[in-house]
């Protein structure tokens, strides 16, 4: 799976990655798969690859910004298919809907840019590469939101879910949590940087309509949406996706166990495997809520589940499809490991053990080798004990 990722990207170059890579598949645009799936998988083992996809989005930021203003919007609306030249939006036709709607992608480039702060420390780099992006970003979900004086809250309509066969819907949990992500970030940095920021930002983030079943034990997928769950994309429709390390959403652990019971847990196994972008919710959920067998079974069945191709290994998008080597597949599974059975999230404390550590059933250790963060190089260790837990333990190199 690295071999893909370091076959498809170069340090040092402000060059992000399609979904396919250098081949034809997805034409070779750029998607939310570079900032989500295969970025953080780089991160910790080659920050400068990494550094590479952010750096796209900042060198890319003035098509983001002259597509705003056309559409009526503050700030930076990056597109759903970006050319990977120039950054303009090259989405075909037949997805149009998508790159007007399907706007959780803004948010997700802001929290690339984010984490490669929070991993490096590097203030200059904020100062004159991410803070210009994380910005825009903020700038554009606050005029794109609209306040319900009803409620007293904020609203996102007509989005696109990222669960795609959920269309022109109100208030897209998953958009909704995202761009209050990239909201309270924008605040963040700025304190950071001791720059004036939006006091909009955090008040807006703060009041988010955020879709709730009765009781709020777990999310909706969208507002009014009647179900727990709904789609089959990425296993059990746009739920499992709330688990994506790369996210850190904050939330108690009865609401992260909600939603794993609602839309994790009910859905076969077999069917997380038959897509790659199912395999990380799926080790990540079952790891924030302390079922590392669970866990185990979902890597299981992702490497025997029809996606892995021989006979070179090549990762597929789904087990139908030949097309070619699907990075976000295998950003996903390096993901399932660096961050998925560890329970580390990066943080502005540090590399945090935030979730406990797990490890598939019949598995003893594992070992994460030269690790990079904030100058340090690292080994780090899972390792079940004598009674069975998992000890997770950090060696500087």
């Amino acid at each position: 799976a690295l071999y893909y990722l370091l076959a498809n990207t170069t340090p040092d170059s402000g060059w992000a990655v399609g979904p396919c890579g250098l081949t034809l598949c997805y034409a070779g645009h750029v998607f939310w798969d570079s900032d989500t799936w295969v970025y953080p998988a780089l991160l910790l083992l080659h920050p400068r690859r990494a550094r590479s996809l952010v750096t796209f989005r900042d060198r890319t930021l003035a098509a983001a910004r002259s597509r705003a203003r056309a559409l009526g919007f503050a700030g930076a609306m990056f597109p759903w298919e970006s050319d990977p030249y120039n950054g303009s939006d090259q989405t075909p036709a037949s997805a149009r809907a998508l790159s007007l709607s399907e706007i959780h992608v803004n948010a997700e480039v802001s929290i690339a840019q984010w984490q490669y702060y929070l991993a490096t420390l590097d203030r200059t780099w904020l100062r004159t590469h991410g803070w210009p992006v994380i910005r825009a970003v903020a700038r554009f979900f606050a005029s794109r939101v609209k306040y319900d004086a009803r409620t007293h809250r904020y609203e996102i309509l007509h989005v696109t879910s990222v669960s795609e066969s959920h269309g022109n819907i109100p208030n897209d949990t998953y958009t909704n949590l995202v761009a209050a992500k990239a909201l309270h970030i924008a605040a963040a940095a700025a304190r950071v940087l001791g720059v004036p920021g939006d006091p909009r930002w955090s008040r807006i983030a703060a009041a988010m309509d955020i879709p709730l079943a009765p009781g709020g034990r777990h999310h909706l997928p969208y507002q009014e949406s009647g179900a727990a769950a709904a789609g089959q994309a990425f296993g059990g429709g746009p739920l499992p996706l709330l688990f994506l390390p790369a996210l850190d959403l904050r939330m108690s652990q009865v609401l992260w166990q909600g939603d794993y019971d609602v839309a994790v847990r009910p859905v076969p196994m077999a069917h997380f495997a038959k897509f790659s972008m199912g395999i990380l919710p799926c080790v990540a959920a079952a790891d924030i809520v302390g079922r590392g067998a669970a866990a185990g079974q979902c890597l299981r069945l992702y490497l025997t589940g029809g996606t892995l191709k021989p006979p070179f290994d090549v990762r597929t998008e789904t087990a139908g499809n030949n097309v070619g080597p699907f990075l976000t597949g295998s950003g996903g599974y390096l993901q399932s490991l660096l961050f998925g059975l560890t329970g580390l999230r990066i943080r502005h404390s540090g590399l945090v053990d935030a979730y406990t550590a797990v490890l598939p059933r019949g598995w003893h250790s594992l070992m994460l080798r030269d690790v990079h963060f904030r100058g340090q190089r690292l080994d780090i260790t899972l390792m079940r004990g004598a009674n069975g837990r998992v000890r997770l333990k950090r060696r500087v190199l």
